[in-house]
């Protein structure tokens, strides 16, 4: 069984284990001929909904993926559902379930906090490092990215952060800055393409929303409405984020690197040593999902995505740095350029290059 494989198996049985207890308690209280239920059955639909489900999650999905900052949000999910699915009659016996709630979100923010104690108590060390590596030009999560690693390797809650604080950057603090990059040579890659109308939909769909559900959900549940006005407002800032690092971090060129990164949400450091070829892409304009698992695609989204313009195969496995530390290992990265001859023509020239030194 390959890798790919295994991990569709897995998500396939944490969905029936999910629906299993979803659908197992749905029917316990929902069904006349069960009543009354138990004391001891609602203890254990809030087993299942407090512990069982936020763990089932954690060892199938969370874990060595994503962040245990996404915890946080099972647990407040799985509330919810019991919130929703135990009457309020077996419910409000439990009075204390909320504040496990807050305590374990309480929790996962001070594991937060130590990571941003950690960063501060390091931050003159942090900023001289990342002064020395970045020459002022605006490839800023790259340098970031490079910075932590010095200082703080091989942390998952380190990878968020950067995630966080590159959002705020690019969403709040680059509205005047333009594109400067110092070494090596730059090609965008979104002017042809209207990224930016898509995003400016999103927004403008996202503040929509957020009025009119905000309106609604307040008369029904004031807590819901704020939770939801938070996630429209972060969903609004992600937008801008990814306007503005598009607009800031072409691919770039130096003598031994291809630099890749669209928006902040994806990029790829590429040593020019482990490219095999360029070539003009000639395959399918619609990948599979089989093609996609060892594929970057480096292309921005649009509202009619053209075929990509070129192809890289690679010698080995690369990795590939996507948002909240997920990475992940290709062989073949495919993308468009504005300006695709002269790309082509620089690649194709330096990895010649680098195989007449590398002799």
């Amino acid at each position: 069984m390959t890798n790919t494989d295994a991990k569709r198996t897995k998500i396939l049985l944490f969905f029936i284990f999910i629906s299993f207890i979803l659908t197992a308690n749905f029917i316990l209280y929902k069904i006349p001929i069960l009543e009354p239920v138990p004391s001891g059955a609602v203890i254990g639909s809030i087993l299942d909904f407090m512990i069982v489900i936020p763990l089932l999650t954690y060892f199938f999905i969370i874990r060595k993926r994503f962040s245990l900052k996404y915890m946080g949000v099972v647990i407040i999910a799985a509330y919810g559902a019991a919130y929703f699915i135990i009457p309020n009659e077996h419910f409000s016996q439990y009075s204390f379930l909320p504040y496990i709630v807050f305590l374990s979100e309480g929790l996962l923010i001070l594991v937060e906090l130590f990571i941003i104690y950690k960063v501060i108590s390091k931050l003159p060390r942090l900023i001289r490092n990342y002064r020395s590596i970045s020459n002022q030009d605006s490839l800023f999560q790259f340098h970031v990215r490079k910075t932590l690693q010095i200082h703080l390797p091989n942390n998952r809650l380190v990878a968020v952060f950067l995630t966080e604080l590159s959002m705020f950057y690019y969403s709040l603090f680059t509205w005047r800055r333009k594109a400067n990059i110092q070494n090596g040579y730059s090609y965008t890659y979104h002017k042809k393409s209207s990224v930016n109308a898509v995003y400016i939909m999103l927004i403008h769909a996202t503040v929509i929303e957020s009025i009119g559900l905000h309106y609604f959900l307040h008369q029904w549940n004031e807590m819901a409405s704020y939770i939801l006005l938070f996630i429209n407002l972060y969903a609004i800032l992600y937008f801008l984020a990814e306007i503005h690092a598009i607009r800031l971090t072409p691919f770039v060129l130096t003598t031994d690197r291809l630099l890749l990164q669209t928006g902040f949400s994806k990029s790829m450091d590429l040593p020019l040593a482990k490219i095999k070829e360029i070539k003009y892409y000639d395959g399918p304009e619609k990948l599979n999902k089989r093609e996609m698992n060892n594929l970057f695609d480096a292309r921005v989204i649009d509202f009619f995505q053209e075929k990509p313009q070129f192809e890289i195969n690679l010698k080995e496995p690369q990795e590939v740095n996507f948002n909240y530390g997920i990475k992940k290992e290709v062989k073949r990265i495919i993308l468009n350029v504005d300006n695709p001859e002269v790309f082509y023509q620089a690649v194709q020239k330096s990895i010649v290059k680098d195989e007449t030194v590398s002799k």
